[in-house]
């Protein structure tokens, strides 16, 4: 051994302040220190919206894509709920990558550690059962085929006139809902509406019939087994002189 003993490394570190940027040296070292609570708050806010919370966004965000795509003509309000679903998984999901449910301290960590997973895992169950709820809809929910039916007989009928509504069983539903309008095809003449009302039976069948139905009024007929045209034959019932033109207010297939 030479006997020399080994100097201490020079230091030195110069800052100006709190939040500053210190730049020092420790022997042949560059140091560079970040100092003041903002660089923590950066730090973070980087942490926060770090790579590794976007995956649950994204496999959320395709879910809600799949079920949008399988989305059935019918009406709005019976998948609402569905609509929902989507939007809340969608929401919650950005709200974590966000870092809104992180803990705040190390009092609020213990009770809070847990709820991040458990959110991701809820966005994830809330989009597949979008998927879910909007294909059962499309097999067995209600369609709209209103402006899809067409009417077949006089323009206007009167007492024990005839006429045939048909409309294409597509898709395929167990079910048709009607409802015709009647007008008067007088004018000037007192209104016959009132008092006119029209029975209605699925043609081939006279087990499948609604009688004394009134203008504006919805019944419903089962289908059983008919697929393709499917045909409904009306008979009016009026007063002498009276002339009525019909008219398709609504038409729904259903299970």
């Amino acid at each position: 051994m030479s006997g020399r003993e080994p100097r201490p490394p020079e230091q030195q570190v110069e800052a100006s302040g709190p939040g500053s940027v210190g730049i020092g040296t420790a022997g042949r070292v560059l140091l560079l220190s970040l100092v003041g609570p903002e660089w923590e708050e950066r730090a973070e806010r980087v942490q926060r919206w770090s790579g590794w919370n976007w995956p649950q966004f994204f496999l959320v965000l395709l879910l809600d894509a799949v079920a949008l795509s399988l989305a059935p003509d019918g009406p709005v309000r019976q998948i609402a709920w569905v609509y929902a679903a989507m939007a809340i998984a969608l929401v919650l999901s950005f709200c974590r990558v966000a870092g809104l449910f992180r803990p705040r301290d190390e009092g609020d960590a213990r009770g809070r550690r847990t709820l991040p997973p458990l959110v991701s895992l809820g966005c994830v169950v809330l989009a597949s059962l979008a998927i879910v709820g909007m294909n059962h809809y499309a097999e067995h929910g209600e369609a709209e085929v209103t402006g899809r039916t067409e009417i077949t007989g006089a323009a206007s009928a009167a007492d024990g006139g005839r006429l045939t509504v048909t409309v294409e069983n597509t898709p395929h539903r167990n079910h048709l809902r009607l409802s015709l309008v009647l007008t008067d095809a007088v004018p000037g003449a007192q209104s016959c509406v009132p008092a006119t009302t029209y029975d209605a039976e699925l043609a081939g069948s006279t087990d499948v019939r609604v009688e004394g139905v009134r203008s504006g009024e919805t019944f419903s007929l089962p289908l059983g087994g008919v697929r393709g045209a499917v045909r409904v034959d009306v008979v009016l019932h009026t007063d002498p002189g009276c002339r009525l033109g019909t008219a398709v207010a609504d038409a729904v297939l259903h299970d």
